[in-house]
Order: structure tokens, then C-alpha cells, then sequence
């Protein structure tokens, strides 16, 4: 049992989990606080909740403690410390990344059903330059879902349309959210993982 990965970004690291273990393994050594045991408790299915306690291990192994977590009213979480935290879980595997600047991290299984939802998060121009090939388009398509995520996890807004308010370029691998007159350009970095799509993004410094 441990941290499979650690993945050194310009402010800061992500961490990968490779869930193997049953949930007594995973809830081995971790004190967690009243607010993640009632989370904890709302998760019916095992695969939740083995991504929940995955999660607490990689940060119990880097030496933070549950308490030190915390999460808004919106569900976006942070640290006591002021370093900037984000999370994600799909399956097999848990990701957390601690950054000195807004940072938001997703892990996506490439699935061929996310080629029925592709009008749902895609916009026009998107959707034009999707490869015709199934395979070629489930990763390019799940490559987009997986950046919208990690935008939508660095923003305070709740009311973002993932078609209609981003966009994201993979060939430049940019992306861009805009919403009445906000506007922020960022740029990310993608890879794959076994049948996974990994994405790391953060705000565009202006050069």
C-alpha cells in the first residue's frame, strides 16, 4: 500500500494512488475528522468509499492530517495550510495534487459512451475537429471532459456550462472560461494511464 506516482509540477506535486486495497487496509492509521466521517458515512457504494480513504492515505503519507481539510459549501475543498489542494477518483485510481497556485487535477476511464454525451460539454468547434475513428475519438473526447473537470474544480462558480462558458484546445493543449465578463485563459497537461486520461491544469501566466 502507498503513493504508486509522484509527479513534480511547477508549484507543486500530484500524487497518484493505485487502489488495490479493501476498505480495512485503507482505513489503517487515518484519524479522520467528524466532517469526513459523516462523508464518509453518505457514501453507499465501496468503490466510493475506497477512493474517499485512498485520498486520506496519500495525504496522511505526506504528512496531513485530515483535520487540515476542509471543504466549502460548494464542495470545493481546501487546506488550513493556504496551499491550494484538488482531488479526483475514477475506479482504480485516486489523485491529489498540492500546489502553491489554483491548480484543479482529474482522472477519467475512457469509455465509449462518452461519445452519446459529447453534445452535452462540447461546443461547435470542438465537436468539428473530433476524429472519425472510435478509439481516436473516445480519447480525444474524454481528454475534453477531463480538462472542463479540472476547470470547473478551480472555480468558485457552480453555474458553469461545460459547452457554453469553456473551451479547450487539445492540439495546444489551452483552455478558456468565459461567462458574461469573466474571462481566464489556462493551460494544462494531459497523459495517459493505462486506459485512463490524466489532466493537470492551471491558470495561463501571461508572458
Amino acid at each position: 500500500m502507498g503513493i504508486v506516482k509522484e509527479i513534480k509540477l511547477p508549484t507543486g506535486v500530484l500524487y497518484i494512488w493505485h487502489i488495490t486495497e479493501t476498505l480495512e487496509v485503507l482505513s489503517q492509521d487515518l484519524v479522520l475528522s467528524d466532517c469526513s466521517q459523516t462523508r464518509l458515512a453518505k457514501k453507499r457504494y465501496e468503490q466510493h468509499q475506497k477512493a474517499f480513504l485512498a485520498v486520506r492515505q496519500v495525504l496522511h503519507q505526506i504528512g496531513i492530517a485530515d483535520s487540515e481539510l476542509s471543504y466549502d459549501d460548494k464542495g470545493k475543498p481546501s487546506l488550513h495550510s493556504g496551499l491550494y489542494i484538488s482531488i479526483s477518483h475514477s475506479f482504480d485510481y485516486a489523485l491529489v495534487a498540492i500546489s502553491q497556485e489554483n491548480i484543479g487535477i482529474d482522472i477519467e476511464l475512457k469509455r465509449e459512451k462518452i461519445i452519446r454525451l459529447k453534445e452535452k460539454f462540447c461546443n461547435p468547434i470542438e465537436l468539428d475537429q473530433a476524429p472519425t475513428a472510435i478509439d481516436a475519438q473516445i480519447d480525444y473526447l474524454t481528454e475534453i471532459w477531463s480538462v472542463k473537470e479540472a476547470l470547473y474544480k478551480m472555480c468558485n462558480s457552480r453555474s458553469l456550462s461545460f459547452a457554453q462558458d469553456m473551451a479547450v484546445d487539445t492540439t495546444e493543449k489551452q483552455a478558456e472560461i468565459k461567462q458574461a465578463e469573466f474571462s481566464v485563459s489556462l493551460t494544462y497537461q494531459s497523459c495517459r494511464l493505462e486506459d485512463y486520461v490524466l489532466v493537470v491544469s492551471q491558470i495561463k501566466n501571461e508572458e
